[in-house]
């Protein structure tokens, strides 16, 4: 029996085991090509951004939403598209790999076997296909008007999140363990996500909007013809803005996030597909060990306190269900600061280890 979907990401249940151990090695490959080309960045005096940005997507994905039109299920910020605006896809790939270890080792958010599979999916294909249609649509960006810029990064958003969505079924297709046609999951996994995709364009034309007027330069303006009444904040100055925005969102905001399951597990375990019990079915006794393993070591599985000490596997039947809206607790908070700031100091490492070989 496979234990229930581990948070916001691709479970282990829904891949087989040569499935994972492919795709983790084109994530591989693909985040070693990616580090090489960001190197450019961290060698100039955006080097702290990857790590802010980073603690900030963190914090905003813990922030569940409940999509318009679609009952009993939400959406949360995937932030890869975001990150590839602002830093390019190269940076953004490495970012959201970062981000993604830290949940999945720390917090159980994501299958062990899936590692590779989310790294594609909410990484690599988000920031890439995001970035393309971003510039495509954008045109020069220092001669880009304001309204130009907002809806080039909504519809990238859109594309980029239902592009790294639409990965999923054919990867669960291809593992073996889908019981309903690849067209039906297909289809409903893309439908979902196009709403999800929309108001992710939302949250991130708000930061776009944010940084356009107090550090143009991010957005590839040109600063000096901004009015010289305006007077921006230094660049330290933004960046503890964003910083302590993602303390607050993972520490406070989190307890009014959604309860809701999200996209894809509604996707497969919530909707109904006429007579078939269940959409995925998973008997391999080696994926089973994986979530064995890792609900036993996760420290603050699911963003909150264990059942049961460390090493030892959590019981069955003993937590307590919640109730009522907003849910504040004290071991999520923990959780999320932390999460905040292990992927800072993880993304901030990462990006002076580059620095430091594109110097040597």
């Amino acid at each position: 029996m496979i234990s229930p979907l581990l948070g916001m990401h691709m479970a282990n249940e829904l891949l087989s085991v040569p499935i994972a151990g492919l795709t983790l090695v084109i994530a591989v490959a693909a985040v070693a090509i990616a580090a090489l080309r960001a190197r450019r960045l961290a060698t100039d005096d955006r080097l702290p951004l990857m790590g802010v940005m980073g603690a900030f997507v963190f914090a905003a994905q813990m922030i569940n939403f409940s999509l318009p039109g679609m009952p009993g299920t939400s959406g949360h910020l995937g932030g890869g598209v975001l990150l590839a605006i602002l830093m390019g896809p190269a940076a953004a790939i490495v970012t959201m790999t970062a981000i993604l270890i830290v949940q999945c080792l720390l917090f159980q958010d994501g299958g062990l076997l899936a590692l590779g599979c989310n790294i594609i999916n909410m990484g690599v294909v988000p920031s890439l296909i995001g970035w393309w249609f971003y510039r495509l649509l954008l045109g020069p960006p220092s001669r880009a008007a304001a309204w130009r810029q907002y809806l080039a990064a909504w519809l990238a958003c859109v594309a980029g999140v239902t592009a790294g969505a639409a990965l999923v079924p054919v990867q669960a297709a291809v593992s073996g363990v889908l019981q309903v046609p690849l067209s039906h999951f297909l289809g409903v996994m893309i439908g979902v996500h196009l709403i999800i995709g929309l108001c992710e364009g939302g949250l991130t034309f708000a930061v776009i909007a944010y940084l356009r007027r107090v550090r143009p330069e991010l957005m590839g303006l040109d600063p000096s013809g901004l009015p010289a009444s305006v007077r921006r904040p230094g660049f330290g100055a933004v960046l503890v803005s964003l910083l302590v925005t993602a303390l607050l969102l993972s520490g406070v905001i989190s307890w009014f996030a959604s309860s809701l399951p999200d996209g894809l597990e509604w996707s497969y375990r919530g909707h109904g597909y006429g007579t078939t019990g269940q959409a995925v079915e998973n008997r391999s006794p080696a994926v089973a060990a994986v979530d064995r393993w890792q609900s036993k070591w996760s420290p603050l599985t699911d963003y909150t306190r264990r059942e049961t000490p460390l090493g030892q596997a959590p019981g069955e039947g003993t937590a307590e269900s919640a109730s009522g809206w907003p849910q504040p607790d004290g071991w999520s908070s923990l959780a999320g600061i932390l999460g905040t700031v292990v992927t800072l100091s993880l993304v901030y490492g990462a990006a002076r280890v580059m620095r430091s070989t594109a110097r040597a």
